[in-house]
């Protein structure tokens, strides 16, 4: 194999999540690989929503990612909502299709109830249970595997029985689903809980996923890290300690498709391309380092 070949095979894709303030500018064809879409937006059929997907999909691969699956839900998303975004994938094929380990859904008067966010799940083997079975469900409607991703809490869960790494693990292996291991939502909740060593506990949760089962990663930053507690809401650069957690997690799950989120506070499209290039090109240095 030549050097150049060699640097092909080791490329990173990357992506931006594609937000509607940046719609206009998107398509101008950027130097990313892919855009991550919260598949919600777009459930209505036909309309302007739909053109401008359309219009995206014709320069970039389309990642679906989901925020209202709730899959770690006891009572699973109704099969009317589950159509809706098989929908999506039967008109897009999409690179990735992905939402979280969290619960969403419950019942009133027995008619299907969502809570409007991605609420934390108690690691345990009832709600392991729980999910093999949605997650099996869903993957079969879609015919595509899934990937999980680990969401951040500000509660702290006393009642769980399996390590959130270990949880993961076993529900790749029982599923055959992925995972999209956020790297920002880890710091998240080790700021949160005040952990002496953010970093590190980072980098243990790094080292306890199977190498096989991660297939996407996330990097976010917010505004202000000098916050005792950190709100996830995706309002700034990567911080630091993430780039290092980056470089962990690329040394061990190798050229993953990673993904920088931003969400409020929106620089240009511009800044966020940049970004995703500032991370192939990290990530490229680490690999070629190995």
């Amino acid at each position: 194999m030549s050097n150049y070949e060699a640097m092909e095979a080791k490329m990173i894709e990357v992506g931006v999540g594609l937000r509607s303030e940046h719609y206009q500018a998107a398509m101008t064809p950027a130097s990313i690989d892919f855009v991550e879409v919260h598949a919600e937006n777009f459930f209505a059929k036909g309309g302007a929503a739909q053109d401008i997907l359309k219009a995206v999909s014709e320069h970039y691969k389309i990642s679906l990612h989901g925020t209202s699956l709730g899959l770690g839900s006891f009572h699973p998303p109704p099969l009317s909502h589950l159509q809706k975004m098989k929908r999506l994938v039967d008109d897009y094929s999409p690179y990735l299709i992905s939402d979280h380990a969290c619960f969403s859904w419950s019942k009133e008067h027995n008619s299907p109830v969502h809570a409007g966010d991605l609420l934390p799940i108690l690691f345990n083997t009832e709600t392991l249970e729980v999910m093999i079975k949605n997650i099996n469900r869903v993957q079969d409607l879609f015919g595509q595997q899934i990937l999980l991703e680990n969401i951040s809490s500000y509660i702290p869960m006393h009642d769980d029985t399996i390590p959130e790494t270990e949880f993961f693990n076993l529900l790749c292996q029982s599923t055959g689903c992925g995972m999209l291991l956020d790297i920002h939502n880890v710091q998240v909740n080790a700021v949160n809980r005040h952990s002496k060593d953010p970093l590190n506990d980072v980098l243990t949760f790094v080292s306890e996923l199977e190498t096989a089962h991660v297939k996407q990663l996330h990097l976010a930053g917010i505004a202000d890290t000098s916050q005792d507690i950190w709100i996830d809401d995706h309002s700034g650069p990567v911080s630091s300690d993430t780039w290092v957690a980056y470089a962990a997690a690329i040394k061990r799950f190798g050229s993953t498709p990673t993904l920088i989120e931003w969400d409020s506070k929106l620089p240009q499209w511009s800044r966020l391309v940049d970004e995703a290039i500032s991370a192939a090109s990290y990530a490229t240095k680490v690999l070629e380092n190995e």
